[in-house]
């Protein structure tokens, strides 16, 4: 790239307090506009930026060579239309450099350098290099606002809202949040009085106010924002969007962080219906994760039995529609038998547990001890039924999965256990005689 790019030093490292007052001077760059109600102003601005004034000066030379300098300038202008990524960035530096000697060589008003560094930052900011575009964004925001030239010229109020946002949003990808958030709220309020309350520019801005507050753990206001945003995405986008419905679950996440679980719930349920209502194809492990979820914040407010129901019902609907991993059986089924333990109905659980083992007798990757575990737990249920063959049968599967893969005194307990069993067994034979 050219050698003009001398941009890509810029420091991200600057000082909280001078951070502070860019903000400051953003803010009362942007509430100090005075263009809202000039009609003729608010327009698109001219590419030809750089001004018209005749030169006093009778050098020949000298104003042949401005001329000269112009007419670089608004060929490359021309040229700046048909380039984008870093091919922009290169001819947009070569533009600010020529409008750097024309202000500093031959003494231009300053207000020559606002257009070519608000499109130089815009260029870097196409390509995501947030920190030159803060910078570039910056100084075109100042220039704007220096009126110490009788030939000052400002952006167009529409376009310096535009610039603003973008600069915020650099902020925001540069963890500057709570200078992201400080611009980005005075902004929305002029954003609203310049293009209503109601209009879709308004998003953007939401976006970025949600964002920074959420990295700055603020987590209730950005619920808030969260929620205006979904009505503005609903308007943009419509309710099936994947924008909508990823909201939906964003907000159920934030509300889950605040362990606001009844609230989380209904926005789980809003974004778990979203996803049955749409094309189901990829999308079916996503409504086994989220059934998870859902199964989760039931059991915080100990509803265990709705959370049993809802992961069966979603279980008996897809189980056929989705291949599972070994891992994802296992884990979906645990939280069943988990579940099911909570519902004082031990032919429940034990049912629960039955296709446990199962799952880990066919899965090739299983960890033997998960297996034992499972043989234990079924042997016990079957032992408070009074199964005695059957408690047996499972505490035998057990020693047999164990063999080494625990230590002794394990293996020591179950051989008791059984043998205690066994006698159990030839006491009732007797008493039946």
């Amino acid at each position: 790239m050219d050698n003009h790019i001398e941009e890509e030093n810029y420091s991200q490292n600057a000082e909280e307090n001078q951070e502070e007052k860019k903000t400051d001077i953003y803010n009362s760059n942007i509430n100090n506009s005075n263009n809202v109600n000039n009609p003729s102003i608010n327009q698109n601005i001219n590419v030809n930026n750089v001004d018209d004034i005749e030169i006093s000066s009778d050098d020949f030379l000298e104003k042949s060579l401005i001329n000269e300098i112009k007419k670089t300038i608004s060929q490359l202008e021309t040229h700046c239309d048909t380039l984008d990524g870093e091919a922009a960035v290169e001819t947009r530096c070569r533009i600010l450099s020529y409008a750097t000697i024309l202000v500093d060589v031959y003494k231009k008003p300053i207000s020559n350098l606002i257009y070519p560094y608000a499109k130089l930052g815009e260029a870097y900011y196409d390509i995501k290099y947030y920190a030159q575009a803060e910078e570039h964004f910056g100084n075109a925001l100042k220039y704007n606002n220096d009126k110490t030239n009788e030939q000052y010229q400002t952006l167009p109020e529409d376009y310096l809202l535009r610039l603003t946002i973008k600069l915020s949003k650099c902020f925001l990808e540069n963890k500057k949040y709570d200078s992201a958030l400080k611009l980005a709220m005075t902004t929305l309020n002029r954003n609203k009085k310049f293009f209503g309350e109601n209009d879709t520019s308004n998003a953007e801005i939401y976006d970025i106010i949600f964002q920074a507050e959420k990295n700055m753990n603020q987590y209730s206001e950005a619920i808030e924002h969260l929620k205006i945003l979904y009505q503005f995405y609903i308007k943009i986008y419509d309710e099936k969007s994947d924008k909508c419905i990823m909201t939906l679950k964003e907000i159920a996440l934030l509300y889950e962080i605040e362990k606001e679980y009844d609230n989380s719930l209904e926005y789980f349920f809003k974004y778990f219906n979203s996803l049955e209502d749409i094309e189901l194809k990829n999308k079916i492990k996503e409504i086994y994760d989220t059934a998870m979820k859902i199964g989760g914040l039931y059991a915080e407010i100990n509803k265990y039995k709705e959370a049993y129901d809802f992961l069966k019902k979603i279980d008996n609907d897809y189980n056929n529609g989705v291949n599972k991993t070994d891992k994802e059986k296992y884990e979906y089924q645990n939280f069943l038998c988990t579940l099911a333990s909570y519902l004082n109905d031990n032919q429940i659980y034990l049912q629960e547990l039955l296709i446990l083992e199962n799952i880990l007798t066919q899965s090739k990757k299983v960890k033997r001890p998960l297996l034992g575990n499972t043989c234990v737990k079924i042997a016990h249920i079957y032992k408070i039924g009074n199964d005695l063959d059957k408690s047996i049968e499972y505490y035998q599967k057990a020693l047999v999965v164990y063999k080494n893969e625990v230590d002794g005194s394990l293996l020591i307990n179950i051989r008791k256990i059984i043998k205690d069993l066994e006698k159990e067994k030839r006491n009732n034979e007797l008493n039946n005689i």
